[in-house]
């Protein structure tokens, strides 16, 4: 229980206003005698209300007293009327005496309290409605900022995982090319026109090759493709992943023998053939 935020809640002075539940009352009275914070809260809103009501009150006129007083006198001299006239007699007498006790009491000396403490409640009850919204904005932003920053963490949280996994992805390729039986055979650029790089790790005892992109053109609209030339006929290694310089090292099919590696140029999603024509590096094992 925190008896600062139950007191910034404003029950305090919807207590005080006659505003809460039956249930509401006694919860209030209950916690004031056992929190000194509450119970300091709840006389300084009472001794507030009672001060508005000194202030705000109005004396009565002067001399009402004594017209009260002397109707009154009148009412007890008056006569016992006869039978047939008593019930008018009765009703000419109240009259008056209602009319002085109670609408005057209420013009005069209830009615300008009740408006000026109601008037004082709907004003209160505003600024404490516009204080709520106004808690209630902040808190939404908040909840976003913390979900947005919850979302960015995420985010990252899986970007490191990613890394992670990549980073042991390529420890774990770059050990299988450092095993003894490796072949390293570079392929060279096939025009001087434009340079180009690339490097094959092949092991045929365990049929693994693996390609390291040093360094080719950009594809454009088409995709690489290895080809391991096999007994005079090239057969397809697979495709180079698109545009994508940070797989330095990619795992490709493997074979038991081959004369010569090469990379073509095909349309994106590879060729069963290749296209001679777009050979861009070859090497001889």
């Amino acid at each position: 229980m925190d008896p600062k935020k139950y007191i910034e809640s404003g029950i305090i002075e919807d207590y005080v206003m006659g505003f809460v539940s039956e249930q509401e009352r006694q919860e209030v009275q209950c916690l004031s005698k056992i929190y000194p914070e509450i119970n300091d809260a709840l006389s300084q809103a009472e001794d507030l209300m009672a001060t508005w009501g000194a202030d705000l009150a109005v004396s009565p006129p002067e001399g009402l007293k004594d017209k009260i007083m002397a109707n009154l006198g009148e009412q007890e001299a008056a006569p016992m009327a006869p039978p047939p006239l008593k019930v008018v007699s009765e009703a000419k007498s109240e009259a008056p005496v209602r009319s002085i006790n109670s609408g005057s009491s209420n013009t005069v000396g209830r009615g300008p309290i009740g408006w000026i403490a109601a008037a004082a409640a709907i004003i209160l009850s505003l600024f404490l409605a516009y204080q709520w919204q106004d808690s209630l904005n902040f808190m939404r932003a908040m909840e976003e900022e913390i979900l947005a920053q919850d979302e960015a963490l995420e985010d990252l949280k899986k970007e490191l995982q990613n890394t992670a996994a990549d980073k042991e992805q390529y420890e774990s390729l770059w050990a299988a090319v450092s095993e003894p039986g490796v072949r390293k055979i570079d392929l060279n650029a096939v025009s001087e026109d434009q340079p180009a790089l690339a490097t094959v790790y092949w092991n045929p005892e365990k049929q693994e090759t693996f390609l390291y992109r040093d360094e080719l053109p950009t594809e454009g609209d088409g995709q690489y493709q290895l080809w391991a030339i096999v007994k005079g006929k090239p057969v397809s290694a697979g495709l180079l992943s698109v545009d994508d310089n940070s797989i330095v090292l990619q795992d490709m099919a493997g074979f038991a023998e081959a004369d010569a590696f090469a990379i073509t140029l095909e349309p994106r999603g590879g060729s069963e053939s290749p296209t001679l024509d777009q050979m861009v590096v070859l090497g001889k094992v």
